[in-house]
């Protein structure tokens, strides 16, 4: 199976989208008379964070044909997202979460009631195989084959299908302790990392599921010797990432060892919900357009910084923002 000689998209995701309400100005859910109504998930953030940067991104997913479903598809269509890939199904519900945002040291609070949504009796028969074919990459996480069987055979068969139409297949482990135990995470992702060409995953998450080294250098080593990928990125939270690869393209070598980039440090934190999309985002961003590994590491830092800034789940920023950043010109407001 070959991919098409003309893309018709750059990057294309699959994953569930919900609805998310939380109390207004850091208050609690216990003493709250409102609640504000947005929309996010991890795919579709990412999906839009890049169709912002200027590249061609779609969405997969399954939504309920109503108001809510509606409104999501609407939302993203906005943002210049390509929406056609969505199956709408009458008489269903869309997922929802409940946030508490904390200030610091109170942490954030989530309430998740995902149960039977939309999303989750996705199968892969319900994948709209063309705009696959039609892309140039595939971006996919943790999150979809932790919702049940179903979902989990759903992510393993698209990625060895994307894997064979010769796409970039890149995962982000994206753990999430209320969905599935290490354990079951860790049995449930190493048949999906063995197609998988680029893995995101958090250093605390690599550890707790796959048991990778302490020292995050030696870790990310650890974790692409799982995957059957040539790139591996480490997040170390606010000290940064670290990223290995073993990729050659053109007179450039494979790296021996991993590096180290560190982010960037943000004076105020509005919301972290949605920072580590943004980073992939980033960092997918950076690839397609031909930057080495550590400029794509910056690059998804920077969009995660700016992300911090903006409540909500979604990257409303720019490339021209993100090139401000990088070359400085907007560091004094992060800082």
């Amino acid at each position: 199976m070959e991919m098409n000689t003309a893309p018709t998209l750059d990057v294309i995701s699959l994953g569930e989208n919900m609805l998310r309400l939380s109390p207004p100005n850091h208050e609690r859910i216990s003493q709250t008379a409102t609640l504000e109504m947005r929309f996010g998930g991890a795919e579709s953030n990412v999906a839009l964070a890049l169709a912002r940067l200027g590249l061609r991104a779609g969405w997969l997913s399954r939504l309920p044909d109503n108001a809510l479903g509606q409104r999501v598809v609407a939302e993203l269509n906005a943002q210049g997202v390509n929406t056609t890939g969505v199956r709408l199904a009458p008489g269903e519900r869309l997922g929802t979460y409940f946030i508490e945002q904390g200030v610091a040291p109170r942490p954030n609070r989530m309430i998740y009631d995902r149960a039977n949504s939309a999303f989750s009796n996705m199968r892969f028969a319900d994948v709209a195989l063309p705009l696959v074919d039609g892309a140039r990459w595939l971006h996919i996480t943790g999150i979809t084959a932790a919702l049940n069987e179903g979902c989990r055979n759903m992510a393993l068969k698209l990625v060895e299908y994307a894997h064979a139409a010769g796409l970039t297949v890149s995962f982000d482990v994206n753990y999430r302790a209320l969905l599935w135990s290490p354990a079951q995470a860790q049995n449930g992702l190493l048949p999906i990392l063995k197609n998988v060409d680029i893995l995101f995953c958090a250093h605390r998450d690599a550890m707790s599921i796959f048991g990778v080294s302490a020292d995050p250098l030696f870790g990310v080593q650890d974790l692409l010797g799982l995957s059957g990928g040539h790139t591996c990125v480490l997040t170390t939270g606010e000290e940064g990432a670290v990223a290995i690869s073993t990729k050659t393209t053109g007179t450039t070598k494979p790296m021996v060892d991993a590096i180290a980039v560190p982010g960037f440090k943000v004076s105020q934190v509005i919301d972290r919900v949605g920072a580590g999309d943004a980073f992939d985002a980033g960092f997918i961003a950076g690839q397609l357009r031909d930057l080495s590994l550590a400029e794509s590491i910056r690059y998804g830092h920077a969009c995660s910084a700016l992300k911090i800034t903006i409540p909500g789940d979604l990257a409303l920023i720019s490339a021209d923002e993100v090139e401000l950043l990088l070359a400085g010109g907007g560091a004094a407001s992060l800082r």
